[in-house]
């Protein structure tokens, strides 16, 4: 060989060695960059994992779904998230742990020690157990059967208690960092945020109700209050009225009564007069048969007749008032007693059978084992009395009248409901106040209703009206025993 070719070949060898060792160089950065890219690939992945993961269960937190399917959800997303082969949850109920069925696995799974649960419920944190390390043979074979040799623990609290544990079941050859499953603790957190909320949604809720409820109460007892004040303060006018218009009507009665017996005499005069004038024929004679004809003191006589007639009914009418009045300012009390309200409600029913009797089908239902009652009879048959004719005056064609008693636990309801036209909402508001009436003006002054109002009151009993338009009335009298 040459110098020359030999010289040329030691600069081949140079260079090829040269480019050889760049390639590789370069070789070395390529698979370099491509491991960094495959790592930052797998991060990405692992990352778009995570936030996949957690943004499921956030919209499980913001779900209208039960709090069971809830848990299930995220129990399945978890087990998703870290691939494990299946699971399931448990929770505590009645002081004791129920376990749900197995999810991703067709066959029975066998039950962790108690010891397991009792350490997750206690201290509150994620835990990781080998499955060979319990201790349970039978739970140990159907891990084996399905490559699973750990189990992961996830709690779920509800303010500061675990009342929820997961259970994901995962392969031997899953493998991740302890930072994932810090992940499902942290879904974990947001589960147990939507468990604080329900219970303080429902708390609300209840706290609502009640306020609600106590709130209608006062209104009741503002109303209450109200119509008492109106009742006091219109019985004592009551009062007065009736002390007024008494002394008047008793002596106009009276003299009305004088004046019928003044009348009837003149009549009989008039009557002989008349006879005596006819046999003669003087001018006086005369003049009285002039003035009879022209004024026809037959017809004088018996109109004065009618028009007293009138003035009885028209004073009858007072006087009828007036006892309301008096009824209304509870000025005539009579004697507290024990009576038996059905005995009550009977002797009224045979007063009134008059006004009802043409019109009305009544059907009665009494409780036979009433206690007595201790107050006026009178008064609450008065009640009785004012509840029939409404109802009766209200039906303007046939109707049915539904009267029941029944003992409660420590009062007696009475219950009057009639078929009758019912009352708008404008009117219920107004029924017991005093004069109040949808009646016409010779049909009835408005106190029935204000005086019964006042009776049940003065009993220590309630009143309550409930009406519709076109069905009918119900009115609930409760009286203590």
């Amino acid at each position: 060989m040459s110098d020359a070719y030999q010289s040329a070949y030691e600069r081949e060898k140079k260079a090829r060695f040269a480019a050889e060792k760049l390639l590789d160089e370069k070789t070395r950065e390529v698979q370099s960059s491509i491991d960094m890219i495959q790592h930052q690939f797998n991060d990405l992945m692992q990352q778009k994992k995570e936030s996949d993961y957690l943004l499921a269960v956030a919209r499980l937190t913001q779900s209208d779904e039960s709090l069971t399917q809830v848990v299930q959800k995220y129990t399945q997303e978890s087990m998703q998230f870290l691939d494990a082969r299946f699971s399931r949850y448990s929770f505590i109920k009645g002081g004791k742990i129920k376990l749900s069925n197995p999810i991703g696995l067709n066959e029975r799974l066998v039950p962790l020690h108690s010891e397991a649960h009792k350490s997750i419920y206690n201290d509150h944190d994620r835990t990781t157990l080998k499955i060979r390390d319990l201790n349970q043979p039978d739970l140990l074979d159907i891990c084996q059967q399905h490559g699973v040799d750990r189990v992961v623990l996830l709690p779920i609290k509800s303010f500061g208690k675990v009342t929820t544990v997961c259970e994901l079941y995962l392969s031997s050859e899953t493998e991740f960092k302890s930072n994932v499953i810090d992940q499902c603790q942290v879904a974990g957190y947001q589960i147990s945020g939507m468990l604080e909320r329900n219970a303080n949604n429902k708390k609300l809720e209840e706290s609502f109700s009640e306020i609600k409820s106590s709130h209608d109460k006062l209104k009741q007892a503002q109303a209450q209050l109200v119509q008492s004040e109106k009742m006091a303060s219109l019985g004592q006018l009551a009062a007065g009225v009736a002390h007024e218009i008494n002394n008047p009507i008793g002596f106009v009665m009276s003299n009305l009564g004088t004046l019928r017996e003044y009348t009837d005499v003149m009549s009989d005069y008039f009557s002989l007069s008349c006879q005596l004038v006819a046999s003669l024929d003087s001018e006086q004679a005369q003049k009285m048969k002039a003035i009879d004809e022209e004024q026809d003191l037959n017809f004088i006589f018996g109109d004065i007749g009618n028009i007293m007639n009138d003035c009885d009914e028209g004073l009858r009418r007072v006087k009828e008032i007036v006892s309301n009045l008096k009824s209304f300012a509870r000025s005539d009390e009579e004697e507290s007693t024990e009576f038996n309200l059905n005995l009550c409600i009977d002797n009224i029913i045979k007063v009134v059978w008059n006004e009802l009797k043409y019109k009305v089908t009544l059907h009665k239902q009494f409780d036979e084992d009433l206690p007595l009652i201790k107050g006026h009879e009178g008064q609450i048959g008065q009640v009785v009395m004012n509840m029939l004719v409404n109802a009766s005056q209200a039906m303007e064609e046939e109707g049915d009248i539904y009267i029941s008693t029944e003992k409660q636990a420590k009062t007696i309801r009475l219950v009057i409901r009639d078929t009758a036209k019912g009352m708008p909402s404008s009117v219920i508001e107004k029924i017991f106040d005093p004069f109040f009436t949808t009646k016409g003006v010779s049909e009835g002054t408005g106190l029935g209703l204000s005086i019964s109002y006042g009776i049940i009151e003065s009993h220590g009993g309630s009143i309550k009206v409930d009406s519709r338009e076109g069905e009918g009335t119900t009115f609930t009298i409760e009286l203590p025993c």
